[in-house]
């Protein structure tokens, strides 16, 4: 009895591989991969263009002289001497004193 209950559900197994395997359903299958492909082949072609740009930028910067100008900061000149009105700003001290110290403050 166990035997055959084993049997007809193997059979019913196979019965199902073989309905599953539908030739309809192949070509939509076959369709589906075929799209795939065509995706997987454009990506492929944008990463290797990537590649190339990549390995163009830094053949450029290679071969681009060192610009030492720019990586210096400017330097500080202590002779210079800057005029900030001071407008209607409270003050304290004379007006017409040599130095003035401006503060700056946010009460928030």
């Amino acid at each position: 009895m166990i035997k055959t209950k084993v049997i007809r559900l193997f059979i019913a197994g196979i019965v199902g591989i073989f309905i599953s395997c539908n030739a309809t359903n192949n070509s939509e299958l076959e369709q589906t991969i075929i799209e795939v492909k065509d995706g997987q082949q454009v990506i492929l072609k944008k990463m290797a263009s990537l590649e190339k740009s990549i390995n163009n930028l830094a053949l450029a910067s290679k071969n681009k002289p060192a610009d030492n100008k720019k990586q210096q900061q400017p330097k500080a000149d202590p002779n210079k001497v800057y005029n900030i009105p001071v407008g209607d700003s409270f003050t304290e001290g004379p007006d017409n004193a040599a130095v003035t110290i401006i503060e700056w403050s946010d009460f928030q």
